[in-house]
């Protein structure tokens, strides 16, 4: 392509036909239908749920979100215990929760009370 000239694809819309440039970042649909309402109380809801869940002192087995070995409590960061009865640990329940669609269990999809 010579030096100065923009790539560009065609728009067309009713009669008009109009050039748009590719390097123009374009809408995401799917990206905007995921994204919440209010970010910000969003994440305030998902961290009052993991703050309010019961905390597991001496968990077995595995997260079901990071595969990794359930720890005993240190503190905070205790796993804890959804209502459905799946533990987790505290930091990947509660990133679910900021990043998924809605509020419900990882593994059965039981909808965690608000």
């Amino acid at each position: 392509m010579a030096a100065g000239s923009t790539k560009c694809h065609f728009v067309v819309s009713g009669n008009e036909t109009v050039l748009v440039p590719l390097d123009r970042r374009c809408f995401d649909l799917d990206a905007a239908m995921m994204m919440p309402q209010n970010p910000e109380a969003t994440a305030r809801t998902a961290i009052r749920l993991v703050s309010d869940m019961p905390t597991v002192d001496y968990a077995t087995g595995n997260c079901s979100i990071c595969m990794e070995n359930l720890w005993p409590s240190d503190g905070s960061s205790a796993s804890r215990r959804l209502s459905c009865g799946h533990v987790y640990h505290h930091d990947c329940i509660t990133d679910w929760l900021l990043n998924a669609n809605s509020y419900s269990c990882p593994l059965c999809r039981r909808q965690i009370s608000l």
